[in-house]
């Protein structure tokens, strides 16, 4: 089940809405939780494009260099979008495509490995996730996640070819840096779900932005192991003057493949 933790990690890490045709962009630092060293970025754009909203995630190590790259595509649904994730070390991909009105879930664990595939549900079930839909998911249920929860939650994992059940529910208040946030919980939502990682997850209360994130990740280090990190996304580092140039270097970027995470 550790996967299942980790896809979930992508999801909540690409948590903010594509508002209007301006591009936008957001950065989170990934610490690791052990020691508390950096272990890489994110850097995210959105931007919309004849009324569709898009997301490009790049992830960078330590030092500057990329090493994955993930797009969204909502044009199914800002819930349930379309996925294209690639990692640029050993090549394994993972994501969600539409085929002449199907969907299909899609894995490969590496450049040299068959791809694995298997037909979504259509229509969508009900409180259905799929990626980057986390941030529309927590934004369009958020009184019912600040107040009894919502159970169960079905999101997508793409390494599981399947949708698993989960459950979102409020932890606590906070405050940081004069903000105040709204943690929410993320667990499985079956009766052995207690026995493993939880994922924590804290919104600003006013705009309803990710600001933290705590658990699993969905980035493996060097041994193939997904890395238990503590992402921030620093107000600071969030801006609504993107030009579609930027968005086209970023989009084009070479993937080095050399960054081994310990």
């Amino acid at each position: 089940m550790q996967h299942s933790y980790a896809y979930i990690a992508a999801l909540v890490a690409t948590g903010v809405s594509a508002g209007g045709v301006a591009g936008q962009y957001y950065q989170g630092d990934a610490y690791a939780a052990d020691d508390g060293r950096l272990v890489y970025r994110e850097a995210h754009w959105l931007y919309s494009d004849d009324g569709v909203d898009y997301r490009l995630v790049v992830y960078s190590c330590p030092d500057g260099e990329p090493f994955v790259r993930k797009r969204v595509d909502t044009a199914p649904g800002p819930a349930t979008p379309d996925v294209d994730l690639v990692d640029g070390r050993a090549g394994y991909r993972e994501g969600v495509r539409t085929r002449d009105g199907r969907r299909e879930v899609f894995a490969q664990a590496d450049a040299r490995s068959p791809e694995h595939s298997a037909q979504l549900p259509v229509p969508t079930p009900p409180n259905a996730v799929i990626d980057a839909g986390f941030d529309a998911f927590i934004r369009g249920h958020w009184d019912t996640l600040s107040g009894s929860g919502v159970s169960p939650v079905l999101f997508l994992v793409p390494s599981e070819l399947r949708y698993l059940d989960f459950s979102a529910r409020v932890l606590r208040d906070s405050q940081a840096d004069g903000t105040e946030l709204r943690w929410f919980r993320l667990s499985l939502a079956n009766w052995y779900g207690f026995a493993l990682p939880h994922i924590d997850v804290a919104y600003d209360v006013q705009t309803h932005e990710l600001r933290e994130y705590r658990g699993l990740s969905n980035i493996r280090d060097g041994n193939g192991r997904n890395v238990q990190v503590h992402i921030r996304f620093p107000p600071s580092e969030r801006r609504t003057d993107v030009a579609a140039a930027e968005v086209e270097r970023a989009a084009g970027v070479r993937l080095t493949g050399r960054c081994m995470l310990r």
